[in-house]
């Protein structure tokens, strides 16, 4: 977390969920949808990457500001620090699973493969899909050796559940980007999401190209010639789009003054801000916090 950006909202950790006993481990939770709807207060953030799956029902789902049709046969996908609330029917069912990129990553040598999973790609994750049936018959199935697993607890349960997870998540991908990814050099993609993880951990407090240039120990040009193969975009510009980003989050909740916002993310100057902010939106900061208002309503 980086100060402010955790306003007054909950950031739940695997270990909050007041499931008792179903808690099996901080790194890797299971449960049914239909029990997280009358446990926890939204809207939230998670420190975990987190997949619901809704089996039935509807409703909508806003993720980052966002607001999504929530349908039988609908996926979720959120990463660490995103905020979403849900509004669902009574009778909705289905699945959440719950893990820490150090479950995904154990006894696989690339410790980033997540970021290479298009659902959970740095630059263009996907949020939601809406599978066919005969796809959500796939999902469905694979969900259901997960959940057995995990209830049943057989000698390397963890493991198979792993797996089964790798397999959801490559399921979920062939939907989300078919085609995958071939036009970015190898090279240029892994600088690229180097500086991402990077940016992720310090754009509330560096904003400068040349800082994170220096830490990756390149060149801004290098940097920037990596970032727009890879990317599509200058460092400048993702730097940019972050921090407004985490600006929109923190305008969702009214907790927060613009001021407490704009210093939160390092403007000294809140009318500076907001001019940069309407520079990137189209709106002023509290206009934006009012359209949300009514996409909520």
């Amino acid at each position: 977390m980086h100060g402010v950006t955790c306003c007054q909202l909950p950031v739940f950790r695997i270990a909050n969920f007041e499931y008792g006993s179903e808690i099996k481990s901080t790194d890797f939770h299971m449960a049914p949808l239909q029990k997280l709807m009358s446990t926890l207060p939204y809207p939230h953030r998670h420190d975990f990457f987190h997949i619901v799956w809704v089996e039935r029902g509807s409703g909508h789902h806003i993720i980052d500001s966002v607001k999504y049709d929530v349908r039988p046969h609908t996926m979720f996908f959120m990463s660490p620090g995103q905020i979403h609330d849900f509004e669902l029917s009574d009778d909705t069912t289905g699945y959440t699973i719950n893990f820490s990129a150090e479950f995904f990553a154990l006894q696989l040598q690339n410790k980033n493969v997540l970021t290479e999973i298009p659902v959970f790609d740095l630059e263009n994750q996907v949020q939601a899909l809406y599978p066919d049936d005969e796809q959500a018959t796939r999902i469905r199935a694979t969900l259901e050796a997960i959940d057995q697993e995990y209830r049943e607890e057989h000698y390397g349960a963890q493991d198979m559940i792993r797996s089964y997870l790798y397999i959801l998540l490559v399921l979920a991908s062939r939907l989300a980007a078919p085609g995958g990814n071939a036009d970015a050099s190898r090279r240029s993609l892994m600088l690229a999401r180097r500086f991402k993880a990077l940016l992720e951990q310090q754009f509330a407090t560096v904003q400068e190209v040349a800082d994170y240039a220096s830490q990756l120990r390149v060149t801004e040009r290098a940097l920037n010639d990596a970032t727009r193969r890879a990317l599509g975009s200058t460092a400048a510009q993702l730097i940019r789009e972050r921090v407004m980003l985490e600006a929109k989050r923190l305008l969702a909740h009214d907790e927060l003054s613009v001021t407490a916002v704009a210093e939160g993310l390092g403007f000294e100057d809140p009318a500076y801000f907001s001019r940069i902010f309407r520079k990137h939106t189209g709106r002023a900061p509290l206009e934006f916090r009012q359209s949300l208002a009514r996409l909520g309503a």
